[in-house]
């Protein structure tokens, strides 16, 4: 009997695609693999016996009571942190997230790069517990998986020709649900929560006033992505009237990197995934900006602006700057393991782990849950809470159709049989070589 990996999945346009890729190699490799909102495999991590979860992140206070239940489960519990390199310059999130209390739990953890593994062996004993792998988000970005993203580019240039992309990241000072909601959830994680409130507000006042000067001088539509917590409303407002600005949050952001012809962000992460790409991001940061609360790796692969005027001039004028391609590719390699073969190594891992830890899966009853998390997503969708909608609006593109048609591209270029896929209710899937789990839950 196949055993079952939970993996969770927050924000589809970051997580889906490698999700799907990791859960077909998976499942080839003799697992099942439910893949679903947090909430559903947060039920289903408290209902079924002997699995392995696969953590997408620490936070204290938060994860304990979940990892406890896990355990008595006889669950086994591997860390891959969706936030594992990109940091402020103190390092205060990396040591939060791989603080010591979460190698009391966890089985393994794997970590994007030789950077944070030294880091961890600076606050905690636990580093017997680490691989360094990479992150199979960032593996995707190769030359050799860029079938997956063709037809996307293709028609993101038919539709808006030749364009300059802006991403940013202001989700804490412009975030959807306002300020009170990011100072109370997120204040024990950030201690200078406010601070970076404050400076979040500077940030996008600074964009809308670089995007604004730039589509006065550049012959190009400017596109801006907002991250996805963002209020988008602020920037359509401020862009009413304006032909060729378009506010624009779809799909993954990779698509649009290949696509641009320039790539600009304040500290983001679309400048590792654009170093990735061979494409050399700028960042366009305030002037006297607060260095403790920027993410310092985006910046160090970027060509760095702290004035509008000099980003026009470079983009007018096509001057050329120094670009430290040695010094790039290094970063990629320290805090990424960009020439590591990072899905293999965590199936690796993952199928010594089912030998040794892990017993004959039990699964009495399913059917009820099931049944349960279908009757729960009817009345959240019925009911309508701003939460529901959030997180909705998160996993937008996260649904069967998108899945197959992932499959479908993988099972071209690959050569991977396509697995067996369940539908449970609208956020949660499963991954099967066989129909056993079908014919077994079935209802």
């Amino acid at each position: 009997m196949a055993i079952n990996i939970l993996i969770p999945i927050e924000t589809s346009s970051r997580e889906l695609l490698y999700k799907v890729y990791l859960c077909n190699l998976l499942c080839h490799a003799g697992f099942d693999c439910y893949l679903g909102s947090k909430s559903n495999i947060y039920h289903l991590a408290k209902h079924l016996k002997n699995y392995i979860y696969l953590d997408k992140g620490y936070h204290a206070d938060v994860s304990e009571p979940l990892y406890e239940k896990i355990q008595e489960n006889n669950g086994v519990i591997v860390n891959l942190d969706e936030e594992g390199a990109v940091d402020f310059m103190d390092n205060s999130t990396l040591k939060e997230r791989y603080a010591p209390q979460l190698f009391e739990y966890a089985h393994t953890v794997f970590l994007w790069g030789i950077k944070q593994h030294e880091l961890i062996k600076q606050n905690t004993r636990g580093t017997e517990k680490t691989i360094i792998t990479g992150h199979p988000r960032f593996e995707l970005l190769k030359p050799e998986f860029h079938y997956l993203y063709n037809q996307d580019v293709e028609k993101i240039t038919q539709k808006h020709g030749n364009f300059i992309l802006i991403n940013t990241n202001m989700g804490f000072g412009n975030n959807v649900k306002g300020d009170d909601f990011v100072i109370e959830n997120y204040g024990n994680r950030f201690k200078n929560i406010k601070n970076i409130v404050s400076f979040d507000k500077i940030k996008v006042n600074a964009f809308v006033e670089l995007t604004i000067e730039l589509s006065s001088k550049v012959d190009k539509k400017i596109i801006l992505r907002p991250h996805p917590e963002e209020d988008h409303n602020i920037y359509a407002n401020a862009f009413k009237g304006i032909d060729n600005i378009k506010v624009i949050y779809s799909g993954s952001v990779v698509p649009w990197l290949l696509a641009a012809d320039q790539i600009i962000h304040p500290d983001c992460t679309t400048a590792i995934e654009s170093s990735f790409l061979d494409k050399l991001p700028i960042s366009f940061m305030p002037e006297n900006y607060p260095k403790d609360i920027v993410t310092k790796i985006p910046l160090e692969i970027s060509i760095k602006f702290s004035k509008i005027s000099q980003v026009v001039e470079h983009l007018t004028n096509n001057q050329r700057y120094p670009n430290d391609e040695h010094k790039r590719h290094q970063v990629l390699e320290n805090y990424f393991s960009h020439n590591q073969p990072t899905a293999q190594l965590i199936i690796n891992k993952l199928k010594e782990i089912r030998i040794n830890n892990i017993g004959k899966a039990i699964q009495k009853n399913l059917w009820q849950q099931f049944l349960l998390l279908r009757l729960k997503e009817s009345y959240n969708s019925l009911k309508r809470s701003n939460d529901y909608t959030f997180t909705r609006k998160k996993l937008q593109g996260f649904d069967h159709e998108k899945i197959e048609k992932i499959q479908n591209v993988l099972s071209k270029n690959q050569g991977l049989k396509k697995c067996k896929l369940k539908k449970y209710n609208k956020s949660l899937f499963l991954f099967a070589r066989t129909s056993n789990h079908e014919q077994r839950n079935k209802m």
